[in-house]
């Protein structure tokens, strides 16, 4: 009865002095992003070294453009830019940190060595005990140095292969139109000697004209 009361009473604790300092922490040389995602990872129990880190990292990407990205455009930009990549990825990849980081701790600890220590040695018990067994934990993989860049370029090259696939007649039909217009003013160029430009300036001339 004891051991469950003094359980509950460090999780409380924890989670009222809980916040995202801890992150990057660890290992100094990774990007807080890199930290949290793996740190995930670790929470989720996932094998050190295995490829599922990367259902991991697709999993917070889907949360964090379904919760932050409201247009399509914005969602866009997200798969192409990795500046916004980040600003939307971190984030979430911090919350679920949050989410998980209290259980996965209490599970992993001794109540025996809880036992008599205060608010401040819990917390240095918890820290001293998830610093342990992260670095340990991401030795399982060969090189996470701009890890979170490179997946991030993984699937931006997935992004826009379906991208292609999905419009594939539509940029066809437009890529036709354009051929056809630029064999029209090849032609027309050596009837009326104007160069191609010359004609298309002729154009937006016309067009600006007929609007006004």
């Amino acid at each position: 009865m004891n051991s469950s009361f003094d359980i509950n009473s460090k999780k409380t604790q924890m989670q009222a002095t809980m916040t995202s300092d801890i992150l990057g922490s660890e290992v100094e040389t990774f990007d807080i992003g890199t930290n949290a995602l793996f740190k995930i990872a670790l929470y989720l129990g996932v094998p050190s070294g295995s490829s599922d880190v990367d259902d991991v990292f697709l999993d917070i990407l889907k949360k964090s453009l379904s919760q932050n990205s409201k247009l399509s455009f914005q969602r866009f930009f997200t798969l192409l830019s990795f500046h916004y990549f980040k600003k939307r990825f971190v984030p979430q990849a911090i919350y679920e940190v949050k989410q998980l980081r209290t259980d996965w701790l209490l599970g992993q600890c001794v109540v025996s060595e809880l036992s008599g220590l205060d608010s401040k040695g819990a917390q240095h018990y918890f820290n001293t005990l998830e610093q342990r067994v992260f670095v340990d934990y991401i030795t399982g993989w060969p090189s996470l140095h701009n890890w979170l860049e490179l997946e991030f370029q993984k699937i931006r090259k997935k992004f826009l292969i379906s991208l292609l696939k999905k419009y594939s007649n539509f940029i066809l039909f437009w890529c036709l139109i354009i051929l056809a217009v630029f064999i029209g003013l090849h032609i027309t160029s050596k009837e009326n000697s104007l160069t191609m430009w010359e004609q298309i300036q002729g154009w937006i001339g016309f067009i600006t004209q007929r609007l006004r």
